[in-house]
């Protein structure tokens, strides 16, 4: 009876509680960090300043930052500062928040349970703190907090579903450029609820789109100036800019003649052993968190966090009772599946920002182990 009451409180009271919850997070955040406007925020600060003097970028790279950008513009123009604009990527978080408690409680059995989704999200510093950050990261988790939402909401069978979902997916695209990552997703996601016609046309597709991705890669390691595609394994990095500082002196046997994904296949084929090695170390940094810089205390809570989550999740694929959405797992599945490969063969974030990018989706999963766990428990 006890349970009962407390369950029915909990959900009735659900969205004050999370805003309560949120508010509480980022006053602690604030008290902790203060509202971070410098460092990697001085560049979209000043890309906001160049578009209100210019009407433009000062070039066409930010457009894939330009969610926060914009947000900063607004809060310019409004005459609130940098605050104002720390107060508008805060409330499209806590919008995000409840939108997303909305609608992940559409396929779970137990109400509570997106509410504890919810609830962890907010708790595990890591991945919240980063509201506090005038830097993109705040936007982009939010938007794809949405994004996932609306998947939810939204089944592709009408053209104005396709074009909500559509904007959703350019919203994340445009708030950071590892957005397009999530392309690949929508489109299995896409795939799955097709009917078998349209499954047949989007195969056919999926060549086009294998060969415009092609073309699209190639373009970007092209035209930037400070990164090419071999990069990280000549210096035998597992992090973003930052070169071995213990290298292998490994002699690589390299093409830099033709295009880009050539260069990287050629590099692959021909160093095969060098390639595996440090993939198998990124694979580590990147599911497991830990950072030689970070604090033995730092490193242990976020240990105990991921191979907790990410047992649920293994659990989860041996449960034949257990579904979530068959649709939205597909989704969940491939955009980790496309963020992982994606790492093996460029690096990864110094502060954890891509596994972050999708840590919500680790926690779906885990989540519905734990409901099953829970319900089978009831029933016996």
């Amino acid at each position: 009876m006890k349970l009962s009451f407390l369950q029915h409180l909990l959900t009735k009271n659900a969205r004050m509680l999370i805003a309560l919850l949120w508010l509480i997070s980022t006053l602690i955040f604030i008290k902790l960090f203060g509202i971070v406007t410098n460092l990697e925020a001085e560049k979209y600060i000043g890309e906001a300043e160049e578009f209100i003097k210019n009407g433009s970028l000062s070039a066409p790279r930010f457009w894939f930052y330009s969610v926060t950008i914009f947000i900063i513009v607004l809060a310019l123009k409004l005459k609130i500062g940098l605050i104002g604009a720390f107060i508008i990527q805060g409330l499209l978080n806590l919008f995000a928040y409840l939108f997303f408690y909305n609608e992940i409680k559409k396929i779970f059995k137990i109400p509570l349970t997106a509410f504890f989704i919810v609830t962890y999200l907010m708790l595990f510093w890591p991945y919240q703190s980063w509201i506090v950050y005038l830097f993109t990261e705040s936007a982009f988790y939010s938007l794809i907090l949405i994004l996932i939402g609306v998947l939810i909401r939204y089944k592709p069978d009408n053209f104005k579903n396709i074009s909500i979902i559509s904007i959703a997916l350019l919203l994340v695209i445009i708030s950071r450029p590892l957005g397009i990552l999530f392309t690949s997703g929508v489109y299995i996601y896409f795939f799955y609820c097709a009917n078998k016609k349209w499954k047949i046309i989007l195969g056919f597709l999926s060549l086009l789109f294998l060969i415009v991705g092609f073309y699209v890669v190639n373009i970007i390691f092209s035209t930037i100036t400070d990164w090419y595609i071999t990069k990280p394994f000549e210096q035998e990095s597992v992090i973003c800019d930052l070169p071995n500082a213990n290298p292998t002196n490994t002699k690589l046997n390299l093409n830099t003649t033709g295009n880009p994904v050539y260069q990287l296949f050629y590099y692959v084929t021909h160093n095969f052993i060098h390639f595996k090695h440090f993939a198998g170390v990124k694979i580590q940094y990147f599911f497991l968190m830990t950072r030689p810089y970070y604090s033995k205390a730092h490193n242990y809570f976020v240990l105990v966090n991921t191979i907790a989550l990410y047992i649920l999740v293994m659990i989860g694929f041996f449960v034949k009772r257990y579904q979530i959405d068959k649709k939205i797992t597909a989704f969940l599945l491939s955009v980790i599946a496309i963020y992982t490969v994606t790492i093996i063969f460029q690096c990864d974030d110094y502060h954890n920002r891509f596994i972050l990018s999708i840590f919500p989706m680790f926690v779906i999963l885990a989540a519905g182990t734990v409901e099953f766990i829970v319900l089978s428990l009831k029933r016996n």
